[in-house]
């Protein structure tokens, strides 16, 4: 196994020069911070994405939740109509059971304000 050394030549002033070689390959400071940028600008497309993603899974559960709610009050509401519906029709079995006809004349007894009972 080959290890590939980094030299840094030494400028005039004391200071390192920030280019480095490899095999004829040569990034300098420029192309550095170029690739840095690119990789940083191609993160953050990945995340923007993601997160487009996600809020838009959010609205649609969101939506469904809605409808579930609505299905389920709506069955709640023909729960309670189907009970009323069996009580009358039990109250008419009942009726009829016990020997009960239907009022067909209905006169009702008006009190002009005097007592309806006498002690």
């Amino acid at each position: 196994m080959k290890f590939i050394r980094f030299k840094r030549k030494k400028s005039g002033i004391g200071r390192y020069n920030s280019t480095y070689s490899r095999k004829g390959l040569r990034l300098g400071p420029v192309a550095l911070g170029f690739v840095t940028v690119l990789i940083f600008s191609l993160i953050s497309l990945f995340y923007l994405a993601q997160s487009n993603q996600i809020t838009t899974k959010g609205y649609a559960l969101q939506e469904l939740q809605q409808q579930e709610d609505k299905v389920v009050s709506e069955n709640e509401r023909l729960q309670v109509e189907a009970a009323r519906l069996e009580s009358l029709n039990k109250a008419k079995e009942k009726a009829g059971g016990l020997s009960m006809v239907p009022v067909k004349d209905l006169k009702y007894f008006s009190g002009n304000g005097g007592a309806l009972a006498k002690k």
